[in-house]
């Protein structure tokens, strides 16, 4: 014999109803059952509704009353023909008739009780079992129903009784038999010992369940409803969660009891005493193998992982009693609780100091205002003689568990917790675990709760992570970057278990995101026009809204207000990957906003392509100051488009064709000028400055720069490209004379003794800095370990493909590092 308990989702309508009855007959093939039903789909809200109105003398709980017969009304004549619909009908009516008038009672009285509110809900179970059994019978299953009331005894706490075990044992055993037709139960309803209904909570229906499955010795107990079974997290939060095949009777407990909505806290018990195992269905997916309960150890190949699952309560509210006089103080805890229990004060969550200075409590939002009450009238003296501190409220917290029985003695599971909520920013601001060590919950604000809930699952379920990642910019360097991890996307997927999910990408007139992730082959169709004028603000505020976990923002502009936007995003744990020299080569006061904003989050924030392009220069430089190396001098050569020039002109080219050459082949910004300026490579030698611990501002660089005097006025590019041919004469004579002393001419730069100065040179022929091709940079680090042979970093150094690649690169080190 069977219990199979139906939700109100899986009987909301007469089609459900019927395809309810074709799970019960194929149930039927097999084995004896006894059916529990809940009340119809949104129900017993209704009823609280209309209660909870004519409770404050408000007539407008007669037209929810209307609702909830209207609803039952469309039940009844799409479920049964017409022979037997006027029997229905006149049953319904006499039903809607005895619940107008105990919700007109209560409008008279204006009161509504916790006694009143219980008899006004058991209508709920009462129509629907009646609907179901009758139906059951018209399609030829035999079937009766069962009124809870007449069976589950409890006490007289109407509306979250407790059950009386014995009493009610033996009444289920005397008044249900399955033998000859199926009994159709009333979830959720029971009575008193004085008569009076009461019920067993929200949810109760799978603890009525349970009750009769102990009672009647079935061999399982099935709890049809809208879920495939217990899932590893709140599949509506959590987008990777998937079904959990089975797990131990412990393990439910918990994960109910701290939130999880799929079963009722209190049912497992009685199915635990009685050992019989609990199956969670899904009535619209009766296929679905589910979720199996029982109390048989998991084999290590089913269940490798120490985490079962995790779930949340959402709306929490922690007290925290503290003092000094609570130090050594037998009793105090003794009275917190007890003061709480007389006033039916629900805990949630219990931490406590080890100095014994603290406890605090997690308890529902509703009952807040009421602890804090009772509470300080308890310590009332404790508080005046300030032993005791004033009761601290804490409001707009969450909590979250962390359910499974193999964390017993599994070393790591709680370090690598917390370290996946440090490096996501979430502070925890309270914590217990039981001796069991089976439940690890924290406490933490509930703006939080969604971005925890994704991290821990991802972290203890899935072997392959995901980084979110959010674009500014959609220049030349930011479309390589997108083809690029468009086309290592798989690699990075099947060989580094790595999911590089592209959410947003925004320019100065558009956006686009997707926390799915958007299509990178088409991602220009996503983008759509700015609705406001904030720029780079109001992406960054949607960034912080989404509050994904493993965020990174990668700049691919060269944006003072993006650059500027780096300290806020740092302070919230969202990590940075940036080709924009504009921050570490910015003001001294934004560098050191940038600086202390990284070094007091758990972001990180990369820069290697603002120095090299795709060279490791910053990594290299870091690595010999933190290996204790001396940096002595760091010179060469750190713009593509001036070495291209440079390496032409050696080539035996004219100045102005050359600057023109490189201008059609992509090397040179617009204007050319910015690049003839020298002010990119003075901000790439200020940017190793400031590596090396010196207190520089672009204006103490000396730079030389190769516009001519004549040319600096306003024009367009293409006249200064016209005129630009006037200097090429001198070019050529200074390339002749350096010739004659076995020397040739270089823009390059030094850093050295904390003066950083670029400009034109003349170098030794033999000088590495003479034998570079096209774009390629070269950096001369000179130290205490390389002093005679000095360490030479070189390669490419200008071009979109290449400070893509090293974009990318960051990227994946700080995936590394989250994941």
């Amino acid at each position: 014999m069977r219990v199979y308990k139906f939700g109100g989702s899986s009987i909301g309508s007469a089609a459900r109803i019927r395809h309810v009855a074709g799970i019960i007959r194929n149930g039927l093939s097999e084995t004896r059952l006894v059916v529990v039903v809940s009340a119809i789909q949104r129900v017993t809200d209704m009823l609280t509704e209309a209660a909870t109105l004519a409770g404050k003398g408000d007539v407008a709980y007669r037209e929810k009353l209307g609702e909830i017969a209207s609803l039952h009304e469309a039940v009844v004549r799409d479920l049964f023909v017409q022979s037997n619909l006027g029997e229905a009908e006149l049953w319904l009516r006499e039903m809607m008739s005895e619940l107008h008038d105990v919700a007109h009672g209560v409008f008279l009285l204006r009161d509504l009780s916790d006694k009143s509110l219980a008899l006004v809900l058991s209508y709920g179970e009462r129509l629907s079992s009646w609907i179901v059994a009758a139906h059951l019978r018209h399609s030829g299953i035999p079937a009766s129903i069962v009124d809870a009331r007449e069976v589950i005894v409890t006490d007289n706490n109407h509306c979250y009784a407790k059950v009386d075990l014995h009493a009610t044992e033996r009444r289920i055993r005397e008044q249900v038999r399955p033998q000859d037709a199926v009994p159709v139960v009333t979830g959720f309803i029971a009575s008193a010992t004085d008569g009076s209904v009461t019920n067993l909570g929200r949810g109760g229906s799978d603890y009525t369940a349970t009750l009769l499955g102990a009672a009647l010795h079935a061999d399982e107990v099935w709890i049809w409803t809208d879920v495939d079974g217990f899932f590893s997290a709140d599949p509506k939060r959590v987008r990777d969660a998937r079904v959990i095949p089975d797990i131990s009777y412990a393990e439910a407990m918990e994960l109910s009891h701290a939130g999880a909505k799929v079963l009722h806290p209190l049912a497992v018990q009685p199915a635990m005493k009685a050992g019989i195992p609990v199956l969670i269905r899904n009535s619209f997916n009766p296929e679905a193998p589910g979720t199996r309960i029982e109390n048989k150890p998991l084999a290590e190949s089913v269940l490798p992982r120490p985490v079962t699952g995790l779930t949340s309560i959402n709306h929490v509210v922690l007290l925290n009693l503290s003092g000094s006089g609570m130090a050594g103080v037998p009793g105090t805890a003794s009275r917190l609780f007890s003061c709480l229990a007389r006033h039916s004060i629900n805990i949630i969550f219990i931490s406590q100091a080890s100095s014994e200075q603290s406890i605090s409590l997690a308890i529902s939002p509703g009952q807040a205002s009421m602890a804090k009450k009772v509470l300080e009238e308890e310590f009332f003296r404790e508080i005046e003689s300030r032993r005791i501190e004033p009761i601290h409220v804490r409001r707009n917290l969450a909590m979250v568990a962390v359910v499974g029985n193999k964390m017993s003695g599994h070393p790591g599971v709680s370090a690598q917790l917390f370290e996946t909520l440090g490096k996501n920013g979430i502070n925890v601001i309270a914590v217990a675990q039981g001796a069991n060590e089976m439940n690890i919950s924290l406490v933490i604000d509930s703006s939080d709760e969604d971005k925890a809930l994704n991290c821990i699952h991802e972290s203890f379920f899935l072997s392959r992570r995901k980084v979110h990642v959010f674009i500014t910019g959609t220049g030349t360097i930011a479309k390589s970057l997108i083809s690029q991890i468009s086309a290592h996307r798989v690699t990075l997927q099947e060989e580094k278990d790595l999911d590089v999910v592209v959410c947003g990408l925004a320019n100065t007139r558009a956006v686009a995101l997707d926390i799915e992730g958007l299509d990178l082959e088409r991602w220009q169709e996503a983008m759509k026009p700015r609705e406001g004028h904030d720029g780079i603000g109001e992406y960054v505020r949607l960034i912080h809204q989404l509050n994904l976990h493993n965020t990174i923002v990668v700049d691919c502009t060269a944006s003072t207000k993006v650059a500027e936007a780096y300290p806020g995003l740092l302070q919230s744990n969202i990590s940075v990957a940036t080709a924009n020299k504009l921050g570490m080569a910015g003001s001294w006061d934004l560098y050191r906003r940038i600086i202390d904003a990284q070094r007091k989050s758990n972001a990180k924030f990369l820069y290697e392509t603002n120095v090299g392009a795709g060279l490791p220069i910053i990594n290299t430089l870091n690595d010999l100051k933190n290996s204790g190396d001396k940096i002595i001098c760091i010179e060469g050569v750190l713009s593509g488009t001036l070495s291209f020039i440079f390496n032409e002109l050696r080539k035996g080219g004219r100045f102005s064709e050359v600057v023109r050459r490189a201008k059609e082949a992509g090397y040179t910004e617009p204007d050319p000028r910015d690049d003839l300026s020298g002010a990119d490579f003075a901000r790439k030698l200020l940017i190793l400055g400031r590596e090396l611990g010196y207190h520089l501002e672009y204006a103490d660089v000396e730079c030389e720069s190769l516009v001519p005097e004549s040319c600096r006025g306003e024009m367009s590019a293409a006249e200064f490209l016209d005129r630009l041919a006037e200097v090429d004469h001198w070019y050529t004579s200074e390339l002749a004379q350096a010739a004659t002393q076995g020397m040739t001419i270089a823009y390059t730069g030094e850093l050295k003794e904390g003066r950083a100065k670029v400009g034109l040179k003349r170098v030794p022929v033999e000088s590495p800095v003479a034998g570079l091709n096209g774009t390629e940079n070269l950096v001369v680090f000179t130290t205490d370990r390389y002093l005679k042979t000095p360490l030479v970093v070189k390669g490419p150094g200008a071009g979109g493909e290449v400070t893509a690649g090293g974009v990318f690169a960051d990227i994946l080190r700080i995936a590394g590092y989250l994941v």
